[in-house]
């Protein structure tokens, strides 16, 4: 029975969708915060968001953008985008973002087609699904 606890919790976490240099255009397009987790545990939903984050990577260089969605699949757009880099560092994906003279970091900590979560320098995670208008 221990064994077999065991394998199905090395299953289920070498099954997790690890980000890497060949998966990481996976990025791109239009996501939705679901939630958010602190390091306490505590858990905020992120019900009738009406803010999307919209990613463009290009090789290992990218923007991020907050659009307002419209009727008609269209968005509201906004002249804040925020340029960012992504880089590899010990099996970890860190976007490094820079505006004026200020610059941090977010790690990509898990990213399918469908899901994305990113941690905060406060540690805090953020759980986004796919946009579908």
């Amino acid at each position: 029975m221990r064994a077999t606890c065991l394998f199905v919790c090395m299953f289920l976490i070498g099954c997790s969708p690890k980000v890497t240099p060949e998966n990481i255009d996976g990025l791109n397009g239009y996501w939705v915060i679901a939630k958010a987790e602190a390091p306490n545990g505590e858990i905020r939903p992120y019900t009738g968001t009406v803010e999307v984050d919209f990613f463009e990577l290009k090789d290992s260089n990218g923007i991020r953008k907050k659009l307002k969605p419209l009727f008609g699949n269209q968005f509201n757009k906004t002249n804040d985008a925020i340029g960012f880099t992504v880089s590899f560092q010990e099996k970890s994906c860190i976007l490094t973002y820079s505006r004026q003279k200020h610059s941090w970091q977010e790690e990509v900590v898990r990213l399918s087609e469908n899901e994305l979560q990113i941690k905060d320098a406060r540690g805090v995670v953020f759980y986004y699904k796919r946009y579908q208008p």
